[in-house]
């Protein structure tokens, strides 16, 4: 009974057994570690003998010497406050200058200067010559105003011969046809007094005629248009100008 429970026991205190051992090696080397005096380092040092006097200097030099206070701020002085401007009194008016009268002396007229006798009188000069502008015509325009113009010559010389006394020639040429034609009624009274209207075309044919006013009874008025109708075609005038189609002629055959 106790070899079995040996040999179920075994391994499990084999395997705690080996963990201890292992514990405590680990454990000695930690003491060992520790236990080990650390190597000393050697250092280099150069000893230099110094007496006392250079090591009283030294110990002066190094010794901190004490720094002055900084002196307080004095306080400025007060400038004195600027006087107040001036007040500028206005500058007094200056004085008038008396103003003297100038003397304006007359300037001599100078004498026009003689040209020397060796230079020669300046050439007139010579006018531009310019062409006439000439404007446009209107063909139309200047045929009416040339009509016109022949018109009023026309009347003009109408009116000349009329004033030279053919125009009356030709009347009295003409009343004296009609009271060549005329048959003098048993009616008509002494001192017969008519206006005769004619109209006649050219060439002198009567194309009508009638009595406006007359003294005498109605056989004499007709008998002086029967006149007037057998008389045609009536004289000529002597100018063509003066030819007329209305008439308006004064018959009396006593005169």
């Amino acid at each position: 009974m106790a070899r079995r429970a040996t040999d179920g026991w075994s391994p499990w205190a084999l395997s705690t057994g080996l963990h201890g051992v292992l514990l405590v090696m680990l454990a000695g080397g930690v003491v060992l570690t520790r236990m080990q005096p650390p190597t000393d380092t050697a250092l280099a040092l150069e000893a230099v003998v110094v007496d006392a006097a250079t090591l009283a200097a030294l110990q002066r030099s190094v010794a901190p010497q004490p720094q002055p206070r900084p002196a307080a701020p004095q306080p400025a002085p007060q400038q004195p406050a600027p006087p107040p401007p001036a007040v500028q009194q206005p500058a007094p008016a200056p004085a008038p200058t008396p103003v003297r009268p100038v003397e304006v002396k007359p300037r001599p007229t100078p004498r026009p200067s003689k040209p020397p006798s060796s230079t020669k009188p300046a050439e007139p000069a010579k006018p531009v010559e310019r062409t006439p502008v000439v404007p446009a015509v209107d063909p139309a325009r200047a045929a009416a105003e040339a009509d016109l113009q022949a018109a009023l010559a026309e009347e003009e010389r109408v009116a000349a011969l009329r004033a030279s006394g053919l125009a009356a020639q030709w009347s009295a040429a003409i009343r004296a046809r009609i009271e060549r034609a005329w048959i003098r009624p048993d009616s008509a009274r002494p001192g017969l007094d008519c206006t005769v209207a004619v109209t006649q075309a050219p060439g002198g044919t009567v194309l009508r005629v009638a009595v406006r006013t007359c003294n005498g009874d109605e056989a004499v008025r007709q008998s002086i248009e029967d006149a007037v109708l057998r008389a045609s075609p009536l004289p000529a005038p002597p100018d063509p100008a003066l030819f007329e189609r209305e008439l308006l002629l004064r018959f009396r055959p006593d005169v």
